[in-house]
């Protein structure tokens, strides 16, 4: 079973958005400033979104605190669960040894908006050096085949305000800073 999430690039600013869905009666009830530290020792090359992701080991902070050991691929070399900004060099440097080169060093605004009877939450994201994006899927949608997901997902968000054409592609945030330009697809866990 494949996934398909939304991840719409918005022409608008955040407190426009953050109205919106507030005016049709979801409430934000997260917010998290996250920073995300990739590294990988594979070509990234020609593979879509969630190739390059699971291709990486991830590092986030949420709000400062210390980095969590995301997608570990080499869980046999290391010990550690979480590393601390002070340590920050020092893991990376043992990265290096094995390999690995820094890739992506990400930082986002992340904003969950919910009401209840809904069974997943809408995130409105502000990327630094991307812009504003929404995400969203549903995991009532699941069964379906990507096309039909694709389209339920953007109806549901159009009945939420927004204004989202089926044939508009997704922004995919690793493949964009990758490549250095605007990279799409349909399915940003794709």
């Amino acid at each position: 079973m494949e996934i398909v999430e939304i991840g719409v690039k918005l022409d608008r600013d955040f407190e426009y958005y953050d109205a919106l869905l507030k005016s049709k009666g979801l409430v934000n009830d997260y917010k998290v400033r996250t920073h995300d530290i990739y590294y990988t020792n594979q070509d990234l090359n020609e593979l879509s979104e969630n190739q390059m992701k699971n291709a990486c080991i991830r590092l986030r902070s949420c709000n400062d605190s210390n980095y969590k050991i995301q997608n570990n691929l080499i869980n046999n070399k290391f010990r550690e669960k979480e590393v601390s900004a002070t340590e920050l060099d020092q893991f990376e440097h043992k990265l290096f040894k094995l390999g690995y080169r820094k890739v992506f060093d990400t930082v986002k605004d992340d904003y969950h908006y919910y009401k209840d009877g809904m069974s997943s939450k809408i995130q409105l994201q502000q990327i630094e050096d991307i812009g504003l994006l929404v995400y969203y899927d549903n995991k009532d949608y699941y069964q379906f085949d990507l096309e039909i997901q694709r389209r339920k997902l953007i109806d549901e968000l159009n009945l939420y305000g927004f204004n989202i054409d089926y044939d508009v592609l997704g922004l995919d945030k690793l493949r964009t800073l990758y490549y250095g330009k605007e990279m799409y697809s349909k399915n940003q866990n794709g």
